[in-house]
């Protein structure tokens, strides 16, 4: 685009013809009207307007008599707070669609002093025939991005509008004294927030029989019984433990420490800390179950269930069916029941290649074997004529019979059918619901890799945040390459591929949150990173997937 505005009128500010170019793009048609389509799910009181109202209060008071508004809108630039000089005012800006909740991101209002200065991060003015849509021309403003001191982070935008074509020179200096105040007031938040998780965690930490620890968004405090007591990968695991609490809310779950030992240990999310938890650790006297080598270690009523079961199924002689996603541990689990048994494996993808009749003519001579134990693999691919034999065989219960599947809720009607006349079954939950047992899980797996190399904390952290759609097979292919990058005896996040280094923060993210950031992520890898393309896979806005990328600290 050159710097002509799309009616073909004067050059303008580079700046200006850059934002204009993004809004073409975007597909915002200069004379059409805006649609303000307010969101419903904004957030009344979080950081942001606790630590922004004040600063409005008595912003409200000095543009008094000056015809002026200030709008406060959120990182996906959604107007959250509104200051207006006087009624009339008010409804000339509501006219317009400046109500609560209305997005200005630029792929919607094209340029403007709200979306403009979250797509720079810097504080912008738009006089009145710099905006991009016609019904924006009769006003100016100025608009001024609050970066949180510490993290960086966009929190919020601040506008200052008045209803003539020029804005004011005192603008820029007026509304960027109030920005610093709000940032000012964040970082304040932010350390009223970690005192608060220091009090809760001196009120309790004198108890000499409990470990006690204690951790925030960038602070961790432990009693010593917790520094005798817990590992780098105890933390990781309590992190996992908090992800889903609500303020003051409490959860007491029993798990295994990365020394093997048993603990109870009770989760209280402390209100007002942002995401700050405390926790009481007391060790389980019991004698811990030996482990086998290569095996992670359990701490979740799931993978105790696991465990259970595989120690039950070694001794049976019925049919079994695994199921469960690729690479969430199939193939070990028929290795564990099968034992010393002599095994044949039949794997139904070699059919496609094969032919139904060869394949069907192994399998009918594998179980002429009454010695041995006959596995085939991803039985969900078998077709309709294969179904009989394997159905007869199940029946018969000599040999025995193991059958490995995907997921049972995928399976079609007729697999469904078939695998339900294995008298057995266990079923293998994914490792995305197995986050309490990661820390162990790859300590396991690098014994195996490479013995004496370890994770570090914010490693751990990382890993917990993948989603994992590769299971343990995809865990032990990061953790290989990492054992080999690392320097030395320690994996660090910068040993991780890039898709894997996601901030410790994200490992604490809710459940909606860490789909919506997983579901970014894969669009961004299937678009190459093409940010545009993304959005229009996604079905959002390009300025609502920035801010959703700044939000949920997604690195492209």
């Amino acid at each position: 685009m050159t710097s002509e505005e799309p009616g073909g009128r004067d050059a303008v500010r580079p700046e200006i013809a850059l934002s204009w170019k993004r809004s073409q793009l975007s597909g915002v048609d200069p004379g059409r009207g805006f649609d303000a389509s307010p969101a419903d799910d904004l957030d009344l009181s979080g950081r942001l307007l606790r630590a922004a109202r004040p600063v409005l209060d008595e912003v409200g008071v000095q543009i008094a008599g000056t015809e002026l508004c200030v709008l406060l809108a959120d990182p996906d630039c959604r107007i959250v707070a509104r200051v207006f000089d006087n009624r009339a005012v008010e409804r000339h800006m509501e006219r317009l669609g400046a109500v609560l909740g209305s997005r200005f991101g630029e792929d919607r209002a094209g340029t403007n002093a709200l979306g403009t200065p979250l797509e720079v991060r810097r504080g912008v003015v738009i006089n009145g025939e710099e905006h991009f849509l016609e019904q924006f021309k009769g006003l100016s403003c100025y608009g001024h991005p609050i970066i949180h001191p510490v993290t960086h982070r966009v929190e919020g935008i601040l506008d200052l509008t008045c209803i003539a074509p020029q804005a004011n020179s005192l603008f820029a200096p007026f509304l960027q004294r109030a920005a610093a105040d709000i940032e000012r007031r964040l970082l304040e938040g932010a350390r009223a927030s970690e005192q608060r998780l220091v009090d809760a965690f001196q009120r309790v930490s004198p108890q000499r029989q409990v470990a006690v620890t204690a951790i925030g968004e960038d602070i961790l405090l432990s009693n010593r019984a917790a520094l005798d007591l817990l590992d780098v990968a105890d933390h990781a695991a309590l992190r996992g433990l908090a992800t889903d609490l609500r303020p003051d809310q409490s959860r007491t779950v029993e798990l295994e420490l990365a020394s093997g030992e048993r603990a109870q240990v009770r989760a209280d999310r402390i209100a007002g800390t942002d995401g700050g938890t405390l926790f009481l650790v007391q060790p389980v006297r019991r004698p811990a179950t030996p482990i086998r080598r290569g095996t992670a270690r359990t701490s979740s009523p799931a993978a105790d269930r696991v465990r259970t079961e595989l120690e039950r199924l070694r001794d049976s002689r019925d049919a079994l069916v695994i199921c469960g996603e690729p690479g969430s541990g199939r193939s070990t689990a028929v290795r564990d029941v099968a034992g010393t048994s002599m095994v044949h494996r039949h794997d139904a993808t070699r059919i496609a290649v094969q032919g139904i009749e060869s394949w069907s003519r192994d399998v009918a001579r594998s179980l002429r074997r009454s010695d041995a134990v006959v596995v085939i693999d991803q039985v969900q691919l078998l077709p309709e004529p294969v179904h009989p034999l394997v159905a007869e065989a199940i029946a018969s219960g000599d040999p025995r019979i193991l059958l490995t599947s995907g997921p049972e809720a995928d399976l079609a009607a007729p697999i469904a059918a078939l695998v339900s006349r294995c008298p057995e079954r266990l079923v293998l939950p994914p490792l995305r619901q197995r986050r309490a047992e990661l820390p162990e899980i790859a300590r396991a797996m690098l014994d195996e890799i490479m013995p004496g190399v370890r994770l570090s904390a914010t490693a751990l952290e990382a890993l917990t945040a993948a989603q994992w759609p590769g299971n343990l097979t995809e865990l032990r292919v990061v953790l290989t390459k990492a054992a080999r990058s690392c320097a030395g005896s320690r994996i660090t996040v910068a040993d991780l591929p890039d898709r894997y280094r996601s901030p410790g923060r994200v490992a604490r993210l809710a459940g909606r949150e860490r789909a919506e950031r997983q579901a970014i992520v894969d669009a961004l890898t299937e678009c190459g990173g093409n940010k545009v393309h993304a959005a229009e896979q996604l079905g959002i806005s390009r300025s609502t997937l920035y801010a959703r990328i700044r939000a949920l600290e997604i690195t492209v």
